[in-house]
């Protein structure tokens, strides 16, 4: 019992982490960064890297062990639309983690990163997208757990 409690607490805990260091990230980012911003911003995305790993393997013990059980999961549709709108999140997140890993040889000579206008609202916009889908997985996952999408066929 302990341990269900403690694995739902993590899910949850980690998928608030994941949202807060995006919205850092997105109030934070902008054209004239300083050093200190763009560390937080490297800091924040690694956060947010680690809690979607501890995201994903919790809700993967949460279907297996210590949720409802695997057959409810899988026989319902709106289950796999949540897990894909995971997924989908992740995928935004490649490019900004890719170039905020970019940043990490400047920041360590103690200098800003070079940011191209271009490439700087291409990041804002995935960010955002990836918060949108971070504020819908919450109501899917309400959705599933009300049985509410079960295949009864």
């Amino acid at each position: 019992m302990w341990v269900s409690a403690i694995v739902a607490y993590l899910h949850y805990l980690s998928f608030i982490l994941c949202f807060g260091a995006l919205v850092l990230e997105a109030f934070t980012l902008n054209k004239d960064l300083s050093l200190k911003e763009a560390w937080k911003i490297v800091i924040a995305d690694a956060i947010y890297g680690i809690s979607a790993i501890v995201v994903l393997i919790t809700g993967i013990l949460r279907v297996v062990y210590f949720g409802k059980g695997t057959d409810y999961y899988l026989h319902n549709p709106v289950f796999y639309v949540k897990v894909a709108a995971f997924i989908v999140v992740g995928c935004l997140s490649i490019y900004p983690t890719v170039s905020f890993l970019g940043w990490l040889k400047s920041l360590l000579r103690g200098e800003v990163p070079k940011l191209e206008l271009a490439n700087l609202n291409r990041i804002i916009l995935l960010i955002r997208a990836e918060l949108v889908g971070f504020i819908l997985i919450p109501l899917l996952a309400a959705i599933v757990a009300r049985v509410i999408g079960i295949n009864f066929a």
